[in-house]
C-alpha cells in the first residue's frame, strides 16, 4: 500500500506529504468531492452543492474555478501527480486504483469475493483483511459531510459493513479467534446493544486464551444493557459469562444459528401415549413435504447480477421482527417474473420450509385476496377443513403459521397493495417477493426494487444466449442496431433472439433492417405468445380516459426527456400531474432526473412511445396530433417571449410570423427568461424532433430559431448543432426558404465558434444566397459579417473588409443600429491590421455610442474589447487592461462564458504587458479551462501561447514548453497555420540546452 497518495476512509489525508498543505476548507471540500468520484467528471452543480449545501452564491462557478486553481497549485507543490481535468461535463481528478484508498478498498473487496466464491477461503480472508486495514474511521470524518456526498459515503459504509460480516465468517471458519474478536469489537461500536454480538465476543476471547479480556467484555455487556436498556442479560450471554469465569471455551466457532424448530408431537414409534381431542386431525406416520412451487428457472437467464445480490441479501436477512418484503416493479417487458423466479431458486436452501408461488393476475383479472389466502394455507399443508371461512381469520392464521417457519412466498403480477396486504407475514424468518407493473409505494414494510432496461453488456449477453452460439456477433453493426431498436428491453431482446434461433434463414442484418421501420417495429417484436405490444396493452387497459389521452400525447411528444409543465396547455396543471403520477405508478413513464429545484424530468421507453402512438381509434389518434400541436404552439410562443426578454441583443435573424401563437401572460423579466431557458433546456431538442416526426415542420425550425439567442448567450454548442440540423431539415421539408436561410446562418455562426472552417463557409454562403433570394437585407448583412469573420481568420483581410462594409450598408438601409455596431467593430479589427488606427478608432467610438444609447451592455462589452486592442496598438497597455476588465465584468454578470473566455485570454496578455505576471497567469489559466470546456480551440490556443511566453520570460522553460506545445496543438486542430507557426517559433526560441534535454 506504499503507492497510496490519497486517503478518504477516515480523515482526508495526503499520504507521504508532511504537514497539512491543504488547509482552506473549500479546496478540501472540493478535493473530497472529486475523490468520491475518481476518474469521472463531476458537474459544477454537484460541486456547488457540496461546497455550499444547496445555497451557492451567484459567483459559485467563478469561485469553483478559483478553488480548482488553488487545489492544482497545492497538489503540484506537494509533488502529487494527479491532474485535475476540465471539460464541459465539469472537473475530474485522475488517480490510479492503488493511489486512492477507497478505490483500492473496492478492488480488494471484489478480489476477496471472487476468491471466496471460488472456494479459496483462506486467500480470501487475507485479501479482505488488507481491505479492512484501509479503514481509519468514518469516511471524511474531519470534514462537514455534505448532502451531495451522502450517496457515495453510504455506499462505502454499506460495503464496509458487508466486509466486516464476511470477514468475520471467514475468521470463524478458519479458527482465527483473535481476528474474530477484533471484528466483533468493531461491530459492537456500531451496535452496542446486540446480545448475540457480545456473546460471540466473549466466546471468541476465551477461545483465543484471553480469559481476562473475556470477563471484562462480559461485565461491559451487562453494564451496557442495564444502563441503556434496563434489562438483564439473556441466558445465552449469561452462559458465555460463566464460561469466561471458568476459562473454558464453548463449542467455538458457533455462528449462533437458532436451533431447528421442534414439534410437540412424538416421533413415530415413540411409546408415549398421545391423547387427541375429538376434532383433532389424525397423526401422520410420515411428515408432509414442504411446498416447492417455483416455476422453471430460465436456462438462458442473464443480467441483473447486482439486483440479484441485493435481493438475496434482503430476503435472506435474519431479522426475527421484520420479515423481508421485496417489491420488484417495472415497465412491461423488463423481466420482473424471470428475476423473481431466478432469485427463488438461488435462495431455496435458505427457506427449508418451502417456496410458494402464486400468480395474482394483476394485469388481467386480479385474483381475490381471500382466495389467495386459502391457497397459501393449503400450500403450508393446512387441512382444508381447518381453513377459516372468514378472510380476516385466514390472514391471522397465515401470520401464525409463518411466524415459526422459514418460507419464501413469490406473488407474481400484483395489481395493488390492497390485493396482497392480507398475505403478508407479521413476524418470523419468512420472506415475500412481489412483482408488479405498479410501484406499490403504499405496501407497508416493503423494500422497492425498480427494474429498468438492461445496460448494453447485459443486453448483448441475453441476445447471444437466446440466439445460440455463433448466431450473432455482438460487436457487429447489425447486433448494435437490433439492440438499439429493442431499446435494451429484455422482453424485446428475448423475442428477436428467439426468432434468430428458430429461423436459420433470417440473418441479423435482415432482422436489423426490418426493425428499422418504426411503423412496423412492434409487429416484428412478436413470437408465439410473447409480444411487446400485448404486454404494454395490459398496462394501457388499466388507464382512465384522461390518463390514456395523456399517454397518447406523450407518445407523440416524448422523443426525449420532458417536463410536466410543457404538457399543461392540453389540461389543467393538476390534471396533468395526476395523470402523469398514474403513468409513473404503472411504469409506462419513468422519472429521468430531478434537478436541484426539485423539478422532475420524465422519459418513456422508445418501444412504449411507439405503442402509445399506435393505441386508440382514429379519432383518438387524431386528437393526439391536435394535442401535440397545442403543446408546440404554446412552447413556441413562450420561446419567443423569453427570447425577446433576454438581456443580450441578438445578432442574428429571427423567424417571420408563422403559425398563430397563443396570447401570453405577463411578460418575462430578463432573469425569468434566463431561468426558464435554463430549467427547460432539455425539452427543446426533443420537442423539435417530435414536431418533425409528426410532420409539423414549421414548428420544428421556428422553435430552433427561437432559442438561438439563448444558445448564443450560453454557448450551448451541442444543443445548437442538434436543434438546428433538425430545424434545417424541417425548413427544407416544408419549403420555407427564409427558414432555411436562418438555419444555415446559425449553423455557419456555430461552425465559426468551433473553428470548423469548411462547414462555416458552406452554411454562410448558402444563407447569403437564400436571404438574397427572399429579399431579406437584414439577413444579407448578418451573413456578410459571418463571411467577413471567416475571411479575416483565414488570412484574407481585404476581402473580409469588403464583406464588413457591405454588411454596414445593409444595416444602415434597414435601420438596424445593433447590426451597424457589429459591422463597425468588425471592420475596425481589419483597419487596425492596416495600421489605420484613426479610422478604426472612429468606427469603434460610433459602435460604442450605439451600444450605450440602446442600453445594450453586451454590445458595449464587445466594443470595449476592440477598444482595448486599439489601445494596445497605440502603446497604452494600462488603458487596454481597464477596458478588458470592464468588458469581462459585463460578460460574467450575464453568464456569457464564451465571450468571457476570449476576454480573459486578451486580458491575460494585457496584464503581461503591464508587468502583472501573477494576475496574468490566473486569468490565462481560467481562459484555457473555459475554452477546453466549451471546445473552443482558438481561445485555448491563444491563452496557452500567452502562458508559454509568460513562463519563458521568467525562465521557467519546462512550463513554457508545455504551454507552447499545447498552443501549437490547439491551433493545428483548427487549421490556423499562421498561429501554429507562431507557437513553433516561440518553442524554437527556447534555449538549445533545454531543448536537447527534453
Amino acid at each position: 500500500m506504499e503507492s497510496l497518495r490519497y486517503e478518504i476512509l477516515g480523515p482526508l489525508r495526503l499520504r507521504h506529504v508532511k504537514g497539512q498543505p491543504l488547509k482552506a476548507s473549500k479546496p478540501r471540500q472540493l478535493l473530497a468531492t472529486l475523490l468520491l468520484h475518481p476518474n469521472r467528471f463531476v458537474s459544477t452543480d454537484l460541486i456547488a452543492d457540496a461546497l455550499w449545501e444547496g445555497s451557492p452564491p451567484r459567483s459559485a462557478t467563478a469561485n469553483i474555478r478559483t478553488y480548482v486553481r488553488a487545489l492544482r497549485g497545492v497538489l503540484q507543490d506537494a509533488g502529487l501527480s494527479a491532474p485535475i481535468d476540465t471539460s464541459a461535463a465539469g472537473y475530474s481528478i485522475e488517480v490510479g486504483v492503488d493511489e486512492l484508498d477507497s478505490s483500492l478498498f473496492e478492488s480488494l473487496l471484489a478480489e476477496g469475493g471472487h476468491l471466496r466464491d471460488a472456494g479459496e477461503g483462506r486467500q480470501a480472508m487475507e485479501v479482505l483483511s488488507r481491505a479492512y486495514a484501509l479503514w481509519r474511521g468514518h469516511p471524511l470524518e474531519d470534514l462537514t459531510v455534505s448532502a451531495a456526498w451522502e450517496g457515495s459515503i453510504a455506499r462505502l459504509e454499506a460495503q464496509y459493513r458487508g466486509l466486516v460480516d464476511g470477514l468475520l465468517d471467514l475468521r470463524v471458519e478458519y479458527g482465527d479467534a483473535t481476528g474474530a474478536a477484533v471484528l466483533l469489537s468493531d461491530r459492537l461500536t456500531e451496535d452496542p446493544y446486540d446480545e448475540q454480538l457480545w456473546r460471540r465476543l466473549v466466546d471468541a476471547l476465551v477461545a483465543a486464551g484471553r480469559t481476562g479480556e473475556a470477563r471484562a467484555a462480559y461485565r461491559k455487556a451487562v453494564q451496557t444493557l442495564a444502563d441503556e436498556l434496563a434489562i438483564e442479560p439473556g441466558p445465552e450471554l449469561q452462559a458465555a459469562g460463566t464460561r469466561a469465569e471458568n476459562g473454558r471455551s464453548a463449542n467455538w466457532p458457533d455462528p449462533g444459528i437458532p436451533a431447528a424448530r421442534t414439534t410437540n408431537r412424538p416421533a413415530p414409534g415413540d411409546s408415549q401415549d398421545v391423547v387427541l381431542g375429538p376434532m383433532a386431525a389424525p397423526v401422520l406416520s410420515e411428515p408432509q413435504r414442504p411446498p416447492s412451487q417455483l416455476p422453471l428457472d430460465l436456462s438462458d437467464f442473464s443480467g441483473r447480477r447486482e439486483k440479484l445480490e441485493k435481493l438475496r441479501d434482503l430476503v435472506c436477512g435474519r431479522d426475527p421482527v421484520r420479515p423481508p418484503i421485496a417489491v420488484i416493479s417495472g415497465a412491461p417487458g423488463t423481466g420482473k417474473t424471470s428475476l423473481a423466479v431466478r432469485l427463488g431458486h438461488l435462495v431455496r436452501d435458505s427457506f427449508p420450509d418451502g417456496q410458494i408461488y402464486l400468480d395474482m393476475r394483476g394485469a388481467t383479472q386480479p385474483r381475490d385476496a381471500g382466495g389467495a389466502l386459502t391457497d397459501l394455507l393449503l400450500s403450508l399443508n393446512m387441512p382444508d377443513y381447518a381453513v377459516p371461512t372468514d378472510p380476516e381469520r385466514r390472514s391471522a392464521m397465515l401470520r401464525s403459521e409463518l411466524a415459526s417457519r422459514r418460507v419464501l412466498i413469490v406473488l407474481d403480477d400484483v395489481a395493488s397493495a390492497s390485493q396482497v396486504a392480507p398475505l403478508m407475514p407479521g413476524t418470523g424468518a419468512s420472506a415475500v417477493v412481489v412483482t408488479s407493473r405498479n410501484r406499490l409505494m403504499d405496501l407497508a414494510g416493503a423494500d422497492s426494487m425498480p427494474l429498468d432496461t438492461f445496460d448494453d453488456s447485459e443486453a448483448s449477453e441475453l441476445l447471444q444466449r437466446v440466439a445460440g452460439a455463433g448466431r450473432v456477433d455482438s460487436k457487429s453493426s447489425a447486433a448494435e442496431e437490433i439492440l438499439s431498436a429493442c431499446g435494451n428491453l429484455p422482453l424485446a431482446i428475448r423475442i428477436v433472439a428467439s426468432r434468430l434461433a428458430q429461423r436459420p434463414d433470417l440473418s441479423p442484418t435482415e432482422l436489423a433492417r426490418r426493425l428499422r421501420d418504426e411503423t412496423h417495429r412492434l409487429d416484428e417484436l412478436s413470437i408465439g405468445e410473447l409480444a411487446v405490444r400485448t404486454s404494454a396493452d395490459l398496462s394501457y387497459d388499466s388507464l382512465s380516459s384522461d390518463e390514456a389521452r395523456l399517454y397518447r400525447l406523450i407518445g407523440r411528444f416524448a422523443v426525449g426527456v420532458f417536463s410536466a409543465r410543457v404538457l399543461e396547455p392540453v389540461a389543467s396543471p393538476a390534471s396533468v400531474r395526476r395523470s402523469l403520477d398514474r403513468l409513473i405508478e404503472v411504469n409506462l413513464v419513468q422519472i429521468s432526473s430531478v434537478d436541484e429545484r426539485g423539478t422532475a424530468r420524465y422519459r418513456v421507453h422508445d418501444l412504449l412511445r411507439l405503442h402509445a402512438i399506435g393505441v386508440g381509434d382514429e379519432e383518438q389518434k387524431n386528437q393526439a396530433v391536435k394535442d401535440l400541436t397545442t403543446v408546440l404552439d404554446a412552447l413556441l410562443n413562450k420561446v419567443k417571449r423569453a427570447g425577446a426578454a433576454l438581456p443580450v441583443v441578438y445578432f442574428g435573424v429571427l423567424d417571420e410570423p408563422g403559425p398563430p401563437v397563443s396570447p401570453g401572460p405577463s411578460p418575462f423579466t430578463d432573469a425569468d427568461a434566463i431561468a426558464w431557458f435554463d430549467a427547460d433546456r432539455s425539452t427543446f431538442v426533443p420537442a423539435i424532433r417530435a414536431a418533425a416526426q409528426n410532420g409539423l415542420h414549421e414548428y420544428a425550425w421556428r422553435i430552433a430559431a427561437g432559442w438561438g439567442p439563448y444558445l448564443d448567450m450560453r454557448a450551448g454548442f451541442d444543443d445548437w448543432n442538434e436543434s438546428h440540423q433538425a430545424g434545417l431539415a424541417s425548413a427544407i421539408e416544408c419549403g420555407n426558404r427564409h427558414g432555411e436561410a436562418i438555419m444555415h446562418r446559425n449553423l455557419g455562426q456555430l461552425a465559426l465558434y468551433r473553428d470548423d472552417w469548411e462547414p462555416a463557409w458552406f452554411h454562410l454562403n448558402e444563407a447569403a444566397a437564400l436571404f438574397a433570394e427572399v429579399g431579406d437585407r437584414m439577413g444579407i448583412g448578418v451573413s456578410a459579417v459571418g463571411l467577413g469573420t471567416w475571411l479575416r481568420e483565414r488570412g484574407r483581410p481585404e476581402e473580409a473588409l469588403a464583406q464588413y462594409e457591405g454588411a454596414f450598408d445593409a444595416f444602415v438601409e434597414v435601420k438596424d443600429a445593433n447590426g451597424e455596431a457589429v459591422a463597425r467593430t468588425a471592420a475596425a479589427s481589419i483597419l487596425r491590421t492596416r495600421n489605420d488606427l484613426s479610422k478604426a478608432g472612429g468606427y469603434l467610438a460610433e459602435a460604442f455610442l450605439i451600444g450605450v444609447r440602446r442600453g445594450d451592455v453586451h454590445r458595449v462589452a464587445k466594443v470595449r474589447r476592440g477598444i482595448a486592442a486599439l489601445r494596445a496598438d497605440q502603446g497604452n497597455p494600462a488603458q487596454a487592461v481597464r477596458q478588458l476588465q470592464a468588458s469581462l465584468a459585463i460578460f460574467d454578470g450575464l453568464g456569457d462564458d464564451h465571450c468571457g473566455a476570449h476576454t480573459r485570454a486578451e486580458l491575460g496578455n494585457a496584464l503581461i504587458a503591464v508587468g502583472d505576471g501573477a494576475a496574468a497567469r490566473r486569468m490565462l489559466l481560467d481562459a484555457m479551462e473555459i475554452g477546453t470546456r466549451l471546445g473552443d480551440r482558438s481561445v485555448e490556443g491563444a491563452a496557452a501561447l500567452h502562458l508559454g511566453g509568460l513562463h519563458a520570460s521568467t525562465g521557467n522553460e519546462d512550463f513554457a514548453r508545455r504551454y507552447l506545445t499545447r498552443a501549437a496543438r490547439a491551433w493545428q486542430q483548427v487549421g490556423n497555420d499562421a498561429k501554429v507557426a507562431a507557437a513553433r517559433q516561440a518553442l524554437a526560441a527556447l534555449t538549445p540546452t533545454t531543448q536537447a534535454a527534453s
